[in-house]
């Protein structure tokens, strides 16, 4: 299979999963799933904001839900979660988007960073762009000027896949939601302060403040194993407050994302498509051990292990038309 057929394999079923995801969290999209996990939107919105460089509506309707809803998401989360230069200037671009919008400034076109030549935002765009947003063109990025529609809903907090809202709502946007969020969904009995904080996209610190206030508040409990403190949350008077027979799945949302962008970067990248059938073979063992430790954290039981020179492009190949996007994809 070549790169190209390989990228847009990919590219398709993560649009296709993401428009589904959207259209269960109040975005202006249909879906029949209804999907039993609880969803990340910090890490949801900054894998959009890559994979929808290829479909420029879902890019539109995830700023417009982005505009709709911000009271229920974390902007310096969402910064936490980005991890390179591709990511920050995404990120920075829709956050300045936002606060553009929020005050109803003027769109006229602001100069890209000194020394840089702005790239087109969405790809395998034909079309000039004539009158820029100014927000994308300040972090890099030539996009049209549109404007919001404004039709994106709220949540539904009583859907599974809404669980992290809830928790927004009940405990505000911050630490103290997402530790609740990932200790009443992990199936684990208690985690420690460092597997909470790779799953919370907050530093170590602030879980441990809220955590210590959620246990001072009587909603969970930690104890001392060697040099390592762990915590747990007791579920049933949850399950009695919320009203729900039944907590939503966790996914490590986070780190199977991250391995998602820098996967598809890879494959989009014009320069590999020139490389020798060795070389592709050798770059694409090389991308795959760079994420192989996010798919291990996210529970995907892939191997970056494969035969030598030529043939580990088939292994790559099978990979990454077998990753799972989620617990039941």
């Amino acid at each position: 299979m070549e790169i190209s057929s390989l990228e847009r394999e990919f590219s398709e079923r993560l649009l296709a999963f993401l428009w589904s995801q959207w259209a269960q969290m109040g975005m202006l999209a249909s879906s029949s799933r209804k999907d039993a996990w609880a969803a990340d939107p910090e890490a949801l919105l900054l894998l959009t904001l890559e994979v929808a460089r290829e479909d420029p509506r879902l890019f539109d309707e995830a700023l417009d839900w982005f505009l709709v809803n911000e009271r229920w998401i974390s902007l310096q989360r969402l910064r936490n979660l980005s991890q390179d230069e591709e990511d920050r200037a995404l990120a920075g671009a829709a956050i300045e988007w936002l606060s553009q919008w929020r005050r109803r400034t003027s769109t006229a076109p602001k100069k890209a960073k000194p020394g840089t030549e702005p790239e087109p935002l969405f790809l395998n765009a034909q079309l000039s762009v004539e009158r820029p947003d100014p927000a994308f063109l300040a972090h890099g990025f030539l996009k049209p000027s549109t404007e919001p529609s404004r039709r994106s809903a709220s949540p539904d907090f009583n859907l599974p896949i809404n669980f992290a809202f809830r928790m927004r709502a009940l405990l505000g946007v911050g630490a103290r939601a997402e530790v609740a969020r990932v200790l009443l969904t992990v199936e684990a009995p208690d985690m420690s302060l460092q597997a909470i904080a790779a799953s919370c996209g907050f530093t170590k610190r602030n879980v441990q403040e809220a955590a210590s206030a959620l246990r001072a508040a009587g909603l969970a409990s930690s104890w001392t194993l060697g040099n390592e403190q762990r915590f747990r949350m007791p579920r049933e008077p949850w399950l009695q407050l919320l009203g729900i027979d039944r907590l939503p799945l966790h996914e490590d949302w986070p780190q199977l994302f991250h391995a998602f962008r820098v996967l598809l970067r890879w494959l989009r990248d014009p320069r590999n498509q020139e490389l020798s059938s060795y070389m592709r073979a050798s770059e694409a063992r090389t991308v795959l051990e760079q994420v192989i430790d996010d798919l291990h954290f996210a529970g995907k039981p892939v191997s970056a292990a494969g035969p030598d020179g030529e043939d580990y492009w088939d292994h790559f190949t099978t990979v990454v038309r077998q990753l799972p996007l989620g617990l039941r994809s």
